[in-house]
């Protein structure tokens, strides 16, 4: 994304510098050069990362009560072509584990704890990340028992959805939310809104690399970021024009 951007700009210098507009050009080149430069050594990634991981760096102190959900969020499968087997993808890993730790606190206390993996088949692999994620959290030694699946989520949206039209079913006291750094927030966001107060726990936990020389790890990292504030975009919008569903109070889901 930040190089479509880049690219963009860079087309636009030249159409300028066809029709010479030269005060033009050279503003655009400017914020061209400026835009590779900044993003490439990390300070804007950085700024974003902030603004969407600084809340959540420290994990939360946990108090469990009598019932107790997990959720897992879903973020995509992949396929080991020498096995035709598919594993979580790369940043999955960190929420299953994050997942299976909190599981092991939770069930020290000696009280109901359920795991609620929520994750369908987004990539039309013909098997769902429930069904993946499940196979590496029994690895981790949490019960079969204890697993709830919720498969037919696509996107953040629909599994803050999903999950609420479950929970419906199950009276929680605690609703404990895991996802990635960088995705928490906007998750937290969309299952405020329908209705579920979480606990929110991030996994993993991304950072830009401060760099005199451009580093595509940078702009990677960036691209991320964008995809997560397009997210926040894209929300005030739909709301702005009538397009999500109400909002729900909590106690309604």
């Amino acid at each position: 994304m930040s190089f479509i951007i880049l690219l963009l700009l860079l087309l636009f210098v030249g159409f300028t510098r066809l029709l010479q507009w030269r005060k033009t050009s050279l503003f655009l080149s400017l914020v061209l050069i400026s835009s590779f430069v900044l993003i490439g050594s990390g300070l804007i990634p950085r700024y974003l990362l902030n603004d969407l991981q600084s809340d959540y760096e420290n994990k939360p102190d946990i108090q469990w009560s009598d019932n107790n959900a997990i959720v897992l969020l879903g973020a995509g499968t992949q396929l080991i072509k020498s096995t035709q087997e598919f594993e979580p993808a790369f940043f999955s890993f960190g929420r299953i584990s994050e997942t299976a730790s909190q599981y092991k606190d939770c069930a020290k206390t000696q009280t109901t704890c359920k795991v609620i993996i929520s994750g369908g088949d987004a990539q039309n692999n013909g098997v769902t990340e429930a069904e993946v994620y499940q196979q590496q959290l029994l690895r981790l030694g949490v019960p079969m028992g204890d697993i709830i699946q919720e498969p037919n989520s696509v996107n953040t949206w629909k599994n803050a959805q999903l999950t609420s039209d479950l929970m419906k079913h199950h009276k929680f006291d605690n609703i404990v939310l895991v996802s990635s750094g960088l995705h928490i927030r906007r998750s937290e966001l969309y299952f405020n809104h329908f209705g579920l107060n979480v606990i929110p726990v991030r996994a993993d936990y991304m950072a830009a690399q401060i760099s005199w020389l451009p580093l595509w790890y940078n702009f990677a990292v960036t691209d991320f970021a964008l995809h997560e504030q397009i997210g926040f975009a894209r929300y005030n919008i739909y709301n702005f024009m009538g397009w999500n569903s109400k909002r729900e109070k909590p106690g309604d889901a």
